[in-house]
């Protein structure tokens, strides 16, 4: 369709009147009826057994009475459902049960998997806003197949699946359908004291129909969702669980590494024991234990004591191609559970190429961080023999919930030194530190101001533990605080955040950074960052604003890009959030970004984009965009703060997916950028599948292809001019480079990755699962003929013009690499009784990241070939974990 069609069509669509109108009245609901409660006085409590068997006919349901009336949120919004569904809840001191009672004239699509894993099948869930506060609430959800989804909500609309509770439910088949039973301790909850309503919605799933239905019906378009939720009421005398709930693992581990590491540092997994038991094997023992407490009504205490997250999936190899640090999720359980607490109220949720924000004042992938690679101790790749690849955390706590109206979050963790084994130049190993220890800290808290406004407050540590000063590395004490604000209106259409950070670094080594800023060892700096988004039912917009001064820093134990940044973007979208005649949801979005640094004197990015995004009625899913940036420059290729010039440029980007009730789901997306002065492109293509032959099996195969070409990257930083007595190879330091007439060499590059990412799971059971993981990765840097630019004093933009081949003097040996790995973890999960579980791990894992001397240009035997060739490196690891849920 033309562009200015749509755009008719998206104008009309917010000018018609809706399938529903934004005044018609959705009375709040409350469980149990009026009637019931002026009966019984309050809401039924268990007084007789309750067997969990998926059916509501044992004595201990008695006095609770169903619910239903259920309303079609999609495909027919506002239309009956198409099958009956109800429920009732009971309680007693220590559970709160819910029965659920699922019409259904076919058979349900009983879709198993492992836990907290969602697939294309029936299911029923609640949610819980325990505490009342209209933002947060406890979601549980069961399969018709028996598996357990459980997550978080938080600030009203978002949620996480990281939280994770121990709790029961069974399904069972009866006459009308399929019913489920849900038993879930009062010990996992946050309930103030003297708590007698709780909110409450419950929601059903039909597949095979892309059905949805809600208790308490939310229409389209509306803002809110916690807030908008309806009443369990009646509770008299319930109260908070105090329990003392123990997690003890006991873990052997035994690992093969080719080529073989020298000896073994003692600290090789933290506290664990481990011996070399043959130049390539070694086999340690491992024990630990995690804790959860409620200190207080709605105040609970969580930790662990040297954790082990060997089960957890590998993170995926990429391709860094720019200046900034990849950017890797959260996966461990441990540090997952109530990170939705420090996210930061003004966030970028744009999606597409504008969804990132400015910084994170904590990355909880800090602790346990990554070890230092060869470069960054100041040795050959050749000289490292073998280091551990991560840190370990040897303890950890954190308390969360609330005090009063106040939401609490505080987390501390400790890490030890790290060795490294370095061939000596005696051709003797020897172990070097390259890690400290250290202790990091990160608090929150959180308070509503009337009905209207939110205010918090944020801060992060990062100490040093000096247990050797003759071996003392890095000193830095890093320092971070914010305050925030965020005001909405009753309904939550209008919405306001403003963020005000500060960091401060002591004892930290001077470096000058890429951007040219120079970071002494007292340094502070500050940020300020602000939304203002308003949504309606036809349209939504958003601005976002960030400032960041040069030497502001939260990277030590947070997320943060660059600094000495100015960002100011926005879109605004048409959308009909309601089904028609074409779609069930369609989006018309435009977008503009304006970056700058923080003296507002560069132009580092500016761009606008168009997209377009339909849910159609066979539940493809379809979105179209594209990205015009113009002319900018980037001050950070040099390394030094010279600005060099970049052109702009044009892409298109678009997904496809479709339905995914289909035994088999395709998904295809791609960029493709052009920039013509030098014949710049990007190439990105995605394919993937995904499968499910069997109920109890689902497997999916992603394949990317990555390439950019065209854009001149810097090969060797600035040097002296040649001439007599003067080394033309040695480059100058960054902190004086800027000062004096310098040469740079820029070359094309052409770059490029290949991903065959594979993950299935195969459920025998809903608590005995085998899930597979593999990726097969390579990649290829390539470069052209060398050109020399010469620079004057100063900080001249240098323009692409004023590049010119480089002569024989200065030519660079040949800066192409190649990249390639294999990674495969298989993990055997039995959750053999609740909140207990076994794991059998076997992970292996082949990098080599081969450097020159090479053949230029790209080669793909040559790079599918690092695999086997010459340098690589193997690891092979087998984990046996159990552990063991108790609460005393």
């Amino acid at each position: 369709m033309h562009r200015a069609s749509l755009l008719v069509l998206f104008f009309a669509l917010a000018s018609a009147p809706a399938q529903i109108r934004a005044d018609e009245p959705y009375p709040a609901r409350v469980y149990p009826s009026d009637d019931a409660l002026q009966r019984l006085g309050h809401a039924a409590r268990r007084t007789q057994p309750i067997v969990l068997d998926g059916k509501a006919n044992d004595p201990g349901w008695a006095g609770a009475e169903w619910t239903s009336d259920f309303t079609q949120n999609q495909p027919d919004e506002g239309a009956k459902p198409s099958a009956q569904t109800r429920f009732k809840m009971v309680w007693d001191e220590a559970f709160l049960y819910i029965a659920f009672e699922c019409d259904d004239p076919e058979a349900p699509t009983a879709s198993l998997s492992r836990r907290d894993r969602y697939v294309e099948g029936d299911w029923i869930s609640i949610d819980l806003d325990t505490t009342l506060d209209r933002r947060t609430a406890y979601h549980f959800q069961v399969f018709a197949g028996g598996h357990q989804l459980d997550a978080l909500h938080f600030n009203d609309t978002d949620q996480t699946n990281d939280w994770d509770a121990a709790w029961e439910s069974a399904v069972a088949i009866i006459p009308t359908g399929w019913s489920v039973e849900m038993k879930i301790p009062l010990r996992v909850l946050r309930i103030p004291d003297k708590a007698t309503r709780f909110g409450v919605n419950v929601f059903r799933g039909l597949s095979r129909l892309h059905e949805r239905d809600e208790w308490k019906f939310q229409p389209h378009g509306r803002p809110g969702n916690i807030s908008r939720e309806a009443f369990f009421d009646g509770f008299d005398g319930i109260k908070p669980v105090r329990e003392l709930e123990l997690r003890p693992y006991l873990g052997m581990r035994a690992s093969r590494f080719t080529p073989a590491p020298g000896p073994i540092p003692a600290n090789e997994y933290g506290l664990c024991s481990s011996v070399g038991v043959s130049p390539q094997w070694l086999v340690g023992l491992c024990g630990g234990i995690d804790f959860r407490y409620n200190v207080a009504s709605d105040l609970s205490l969580v930790g662990t004591i040297n954790p082990d997250f060997g089960q957890v999936e590998a993170d995926q190899r990429v391709l860094n191609l720019t200046t900034f640090e990849t950017f890797f999720p959260e996966k461990r359980p441990f540090f997952l559970e109530g990170l939705d607490l420090f996210k930061a109220p003004v966030h970028v949720d744009f999606g597409g190429p504008y969804g990132n924000d400015a910084y994170q004042i904590f990355y909880s992938r800090r602790i346990g961080r990554g070890a230092p690679t060869a470069s960054d101790i100041g040795i050959n790749t050749n000289q490292l023999v073998y280091e551990q690849q991560a840190v370990p955390v040897i303890g950890a706590a954190k308390m969360s919930g609330t005090i009063g109206a106040t939401s609490v979050g505080v987390l501390a963790a400790f890490e030890p030194r790290l060795d490294a084994q370095i061939l000596g130049p005696d051709g003797k190993v020897e172990v070097d530190r390259t890690i400290e220890a250290r202790a990091t800290a990160a608090a929150r808290l959180r308070t509503p101001i009337g009905d209207n406004a939110l205010v918090g407050i944020t801060a992060t540590a990062v100490d040093p533990i000096e247990t050797n000063p003759s071996l003392y590395l890095d000193g830095t004490h890093a320092h971070v605080g914010s305050a925030d604000v965020t005001l909405f209106n009753k309904d939550r259409s209008w919405n306001f955040s403003t963020l005000l950070s500060g960091s401060l670094l002591t004892g930290h080594i001077p470096q000058t950074l890429l951007d040219g800023t120079r970071v002494d060892p007292t340094s502070s700096g500050w940020a300020v960052s602000t939304r203002l988004s308003h949504e309606t039912e036809h349209t939504v917009f958003a601005v976002n604003g960030d400032r960041l001064s040069p030497t502001f820093n939260v990277d030590q134990l947070g997320y943060l890009q660059r600094a000495n940044l100015t960002r100011l973007m926005g879109y605004f979208a048409l959308r009909d959030p309601h089904q028609s005649s074409i779609w069930q949801n369609a989006q018309l979005l435009f977008g503009a970004r304006e970056i700058r640094d923080a003296a507002f004197a560069l132009r580092l990015e500016r761009d606008a984009l168009l997209e377009v995004n339909v849910l159609t009625n066979p539940y493809w899913f379809f979105q179209l965009g594209s990205l015009a940036q113009t002319n900018f420059v980037d001050d950070r290729e040099l390394e030094d703060g010279t600005p060099i010039e970049r052109r702009g440029n044009l892409s298109a980007y678009g997904y496809i997916s479709t339905d995914s009730r289909k035994r088999v789901q395709l998904q295809f997306a791609f960029t493709e950028g052009r920039a013509y002065s030098n014949f710049e492109r990007t190439n990105q293509l995605e394919w993937t599948g995904v499968f499910r032959p069997l109920p109890q099996l689902d497997a999916s195969l992603d394949i990317s292809y990555n390439e950019q070409a065209g854009v001149f990257r810097a090969i060797r930083t600035a040097t002296a001019l040649p001439g007599p007595g003067v080394d033309p190879t040695l480059e100058l330091e960054r902190p004086t480079a800027v000062n004096q007439q310098r040469l740079y060499l820029l070359a094309q590059q052409q770059a490029r990755s290949v991903s065959a990412l594979f993950r299935a799971t195969y459920a025998f059971t809903p608590y005995l699962t085998l899930q597979g993981y593999a990726q097969l990765f390579t990649a290829g840097v390539s470069y052209g003929q060398p050109y020399q630019v010469i620079a004057q004093p100063g900080k001249s933009t240098i323009g692409l013009n004023q590049l010119t081949p480089a002569s024989a003097a200065t030519m660079p040996p040949n800066p192409d690499d190649r990249q390639a790995g294999l990674n495969v973890q298989v993990v055997l999960r039995w959750e053999w009784r609740v909140g207990s579980t076994l794991y059998l791990v076997y992970a292996h894992q082949t990098s080599n990241d081969i450097a020159p001397p090479l053949d230029h240009g790209l080669n793909f035997r040559g790079e599918f070939g690092a695999l086997t060739s010459q340098g690589v490196a193997r690891g092979d690891t087998l984990l046996v974990k159990i552990d063991l849920l108790s609460a005393l």
